[in-house]
């Protein structure tokens, strides 16, 4: 992706590269100060550790959920790792779908990893999306491709922990959760869920019953509304949509990315 070398100008562009290459050579980052910058950002408030992962229940192949890290962790795992070049793009709008590219480049180690996504732009019925909400479509894969590729970077050992991290912060333990559990459902009442629909969804018959295991797994549903990855009017169906192509990212997430590397 030259996009991420070159400018206007090829030639300051190179040596701006190489000045960025150098200075990552001579100060390497340190894996201990990573993880206790990027664990202090994740825990400096319940809001930021829950923004931080996504849940998709029962929506691989097997009916089983997808989760993992989200934008957000992507953006806070970027910050403190260091030495590393992000970028993203529209590859290409067929008026079917859009492909969005994201791009990671550790200066440090020079590995380079490219992650790519299509996604509809068409309504079930058929029907075009409007310009802006193909932009916002764009936008959303753009984001998505980045978060990916920044994880591929970083690796997969650092994102579980800091996942983890985030995970228990959100949720809070027996002491918070009666507060924590009326908070979430007034959360997804103010987004027109009604409180019945996600006690069905659990198979609970009131609202105490709902336990921590739940609460994990209602603010990564919130999560995963809130960044685009799952549509509201599915979040709670007693039979989710499954992962069934390569066609929408929303269907597939990062499990499914098409992803490549080169160093």
């Amino acid at each position: 992706m030259s996009e991420i070398i070159l400018n206007n100008n090829g030639i300051l562009a190179k040596v701006e590269l190489d000045v960025e290459i150098s200075t990552a050579k001579a100060y390497p980052r340190n894996i201990d100060t990573f993880l206790q910058r990027a664990e202090k950002q994740i825990t400096l408030d319940e809001e930021i550790a829950e923004e931080c992962f996504y849940i998709l229940p029962g929506r691989d192949t097997e009916g089983n959920k997808i989760e993992g890290g989200s934008i957000r962790l992507a953006e806070i795992i970027a910050s403190c790792w260091g030495n590393l070049r992000i970028a993203s793009r529209i590859v290409e709008n067929d008026g079917k779908f859009i492909t969005t590219e994201g791009v990671s480049w550790d200066l440090e180690t020079n590995v380079k990893w490219v992650s790519q996504l299509q996604l509809s732009i068409k309504t079930k019925e058929g029907k075009l999306y409007s310009s802006n909400m193909q932009s916002t479509t764009a936008n959303a894969g753009q984001a998505k491709c980045r978060r990916n590729a920044i994880f591929q970077n970083v690796g997969k050992a650092y994102v579980n922990y800091l996942t983890k991290i985030a995970k228990k912060c959100a949720v809070g333990d027996q002491k918070t959760l009666s507060t924590k559990r009326r908070k979430i459902f007034d959360r997804f009442k103010s987004m027109q869920i009604d409180e019945n629909k996600i006690l069905g969804y659990f198979k609970k018959s009131n609202i105490e019953e709902i336990n921590l295991e739940d609460i994990e797994i209602l603010i990564g549903i919130g999560t995963a509304i809130k960044e685009g990855t799952l549509n509201i009017d599915n979040a709670f169906n007693d039979k989710p949509e499954q992962a069934n192509s390569s066609k929408s990212e929303e269907l597939k997430d990062w499990i499914n990315s098409k992803s490549t590397a080169s160093q």
